[in-house]
């Protein structure tokens, strides 16, 4: 049996930070953010043995082992035998992956890889695993798990897809999908654009810093994520009611509150290019993710789009189409060949 699948990344506009604990279990968090049409993709194959194979394309790996043995610390691609191990498949499974963005890009990957993973297996043992529950365990395999700081949007995005409200608390999560106008989604996408720095950043050491903030309660953190909060509410109502101005300007003050919420999101050349951005028409924008690098999202006039995408060009970041995506997590099962004669002798024994 073979079962392909796809999850998409996504970008988030305000309130990242607020979903990550401590703080979303004791304060609440919210994030707005949609799916956008880059994806991971994945095929999975039942195997009648208890032997895993995975290849992942982005780290040009191939990994062997059997279903139950222990990861170790360091393991090549650890991460994705724990989402594995976590879902315990009553047999082996060959298992193959790559993504339109690579890792570190501030797009919500491995939260995607993650639900893309439970989702392949839920469909191809029949789990029968709500949308809800394919993101609650894949946030489990990060957090719990591997005991990475993460925060819980990216899973949530990936299993749902489309543009969303997200609350978080200590008894859950909730998403609201937000019923906008066609001529609005049309007319954000013709505003937005999307450029890829070319820097990668460690997310987990970003979001572990803003972490230890918080638990020293830091003024400065705590009044920004409140902040940043706020925003992201504001935002939802601009958005629904056609606002985009207001929308773009909130995009800017959302900017300068994550700044004041972790330092650490901004380097120096990240700040430079949203300087010159500014400066040649965009509104608003904000570095996706926890920062550090990856991609760039700008609201500009449609008659200022030239100007900043020379500028970005000219500093070495590179443009990426912006398409929203409505679907979320994708599976469906492939009758005509198998992932071994389709990878050539890479699955066979």
């Amino acid at each position: 049996m073979l079962i392909r699948g796809k999850a998409p990344l996504r970008v988030s506009f305000s309130g990242g930070g607020s979903d990550v604990s401590p703080y979303s279990d004791e304060y609440g968090g919210c994030v707005l953010s949609t799916t956008i049409g880059m994806y991971i993709y994945g095929a999975l194959e039942v195997r009648k043995d208890k032997q895993v194979e995975i290849f992942s394309l982005d780290y040009d790996e191939l990994v062997k082992y059997e279903l139950n043995s222990e990861i170790k610390k360091g393991d090549k691609l650890e991460f994705l035998r724990a989402v594995i191990r976590h879902l315990k498949p009553p047999s082996g499974i060959n298992l193959y992956l790559h993504s339109d963005a690579p890792p570190g890009t501030g797009l919500g990957s491995s939260g995607a890889i993650s639900v893309l993973i439970v989702g392949l297996v839920n469909r191809a043992f029949n789990l029968m695993l709500t949308k809800y529950q394919i993101a609650r365990l894949a946030y489990e395999v990060e957090h719990d798990d591997l005991k990475r700081a993460v925060g819980r949007q990216d899973h949530y995005a990936a299993a749902f897809g489309g543009m969303n409200f997200m609350e978080f608390g200590r008894n859950g999560t909730v998403v609201y999908p937000l019923r906008i106008e066609p001529w609005i989604l049309e007319e954000l996408s013709y505003h937005i654009q999307l450029f890829y720095t070319r820097k990668k950043h460690n997310s987990s050491d970003i979001v572990a810093k803003q972490v230890d903030y918080y638990k020293n309660r830091r003024k400065e953190t705590l009044g920004a994520l409140a902040e940043m909060k706020e925003i992201a509410s504001q935002m939802q109502t601009m958005l629904v009611q056609g606002k985009l101005k207001r929308f773009a300007e909130l995009l800017h003050e959302a900017w300068l509150a994550k700044q004041r919420m972790n330092p650490g999101t901004v380097t120096p050349y990240l700040a430079e290019l949203y300087e010159i951005a500014r400066k040649n028409g965009t509104i608003g924008g904000k570095i996706t993710g926890a920062g550090g690098g990856g991609f760039f999202l700008f609201f500009t006039p449609f008659t200022k789009k030239g100007q900043v995408s020379e500028a970005m060009i000219k500093m070495g970041a590179q443009s990426v189409p912006f398409v929203l995506d409505f679907k979320g997590l994708q599976t469906w099962q492939v009758y005509e060949q198998s992932l071994s004669e389709e990878a050539g002798d890479m699955f066979l024994p």
